[in-house]
């Protein structure tokens, strides 16, 4: 499954992305930082492993918290590969 996070600084790095995520109880397999021209539009794809509803309690648990000063955005998608 994965989740989407935006609305964290440009320098985040996938290290400092998956510390928070693994205190949530997260077991990340991957994080993709997808870099934009627009500073404010940095959005990672994290795959974490878990069902459904694992994911969506993730995401649920991180939108709209603070995080670094910015308000994160999270929501859960269902990618086919």
């Amino acid at each position: 499954m994965h989740i989407t996070i935006s609305g964290f600084p440009p320098d985040t790095t996938t290290e400092d992305l998956r510390a928070p995520l693994e205190e949530f109880g997260a077991k990340v397999r991957d994080i993709s930082i997808q870099p934009s021209k627009d500073q404010s539009a940095y959005m990672a794809i994290v795959e974490v492993d878990t069902d459904k509803t694992g994911a969506k309690v993730l995401a649920n648990k991180i939108d709209g918290k603070i995080w670094r000063g910015k308000k994160l955005r999270s929501r859960y998608y269902i990618f086919i590969d």
